[in-house]
């Protein structure tokens, strides 16, 4: 049997490394020199050399005492996320309480492609629901968080996409021609909101915004129900619990 190579020196080195800032960080308070190398079972002077590095690095303080804890700067790395990696993060605390307010599915979704891919999604708790996975690709023009989205872009740019991606009919009431489409994205630009009524799949209406989260990020936040459940009017009451959603995601994403 093949013997495996032992760890380099470097694994070691930052296995005692982090043995030590797990142990500051139990600490909290600072802890000394000395009572850190009993601590982690390793001689003073490795144990000082390693603590001289993170603190000539910024990452540990010393307190009055002499003691080291860990400083700021550790805690900022966590803080730098992309802005994908920030909205994945809050958002889901949102969608949770929207559906838990509304009882209906509740989807974030953003543009990649030319199409809407579902990057968050909340099913509906109630037995006969709308079905969304994260994952999901949908057609723009069909969709209210699509068509949303179609509208914060230039008239320029929906031409291409059209004209690469086509508007092919899903239901009766789907939106095939580039007239309509235009019609309907200006009314959504005239009134904030998006809707879907039965476009993408029958017995099924959809209502979305755009979240003004980050700058380079296109994502709407939509609601959907099933048509027995909800007319048309009782979809658009849903507008402020979609745009309260709307401002909490980009709160969070701007703190």
């Amino acid at each position: 049997m093949k013997a495996f190579p032992t760890a380099p020196k470097q694994v070691q080195v930052l296995q005692k490394t982090l043995d030590i800032l797990e142990t500051l960080k139990r600490e909290g308070d600072g802890i000394g020199l000395a009572e850190l190398g009993r601590a982690v079972a390793m001689p003073k002077a490795t144990v000082y050399r390693i603590l001289a590095t993170l603190e000539a690095r910024g990452y540990l303080n010393r307190n009055d005492r002499a003691g080291y804890r860990i400083s700021d700067k550790f805690f900022a790395l966590q803080r730098d996320l992309s802005p994908e990696q920030k909205l994945l993060r809050v958002a889901p605390q949102v969608l949770e309480r929207i559906a838990a307010a509304c009882r209906e599915t509740v989807n974030l979704g953003t543009l990649d492609g030319g199409d809407v891919v579902m990057i968050a999604t909340i099913e509906s708790p109630q037995t006969v629901r709308m079905a969304s996975k994260v994952g999901n690709r949908r057609y723009l023009h069909t969709t209210a968080i699509g068509k949303v989205l179609l509208a914060a872009m230039e008239d320029t740019s929906i031409g291409r996409l059209i004209r690469m991606k086509g508007l092919p009919s899903l239901t009766p009431h789907s939106l095939s021609s580039e007239e309509a489409l235009m019609a309907e994205l200006r009314k959504i630009r005239r009134r904030g909101y998006g809707i879907d009524n039965q476009e993408n799949e029958l017995e099924g209406r959809c209502i979305a915004m755009k979240v003004s989260a980050a700058k380079g990020l296109d994502v709407a936040l939509s609601i959907s129900v099933p048509v027995f459940r909800m007319d048309l009017r009782g979809l658009r009451e849903l507008v402020p619990t979609l745009r309260n959603g709307c401002d909490e995601i980009a709160r969070a994403m701007n703190a």
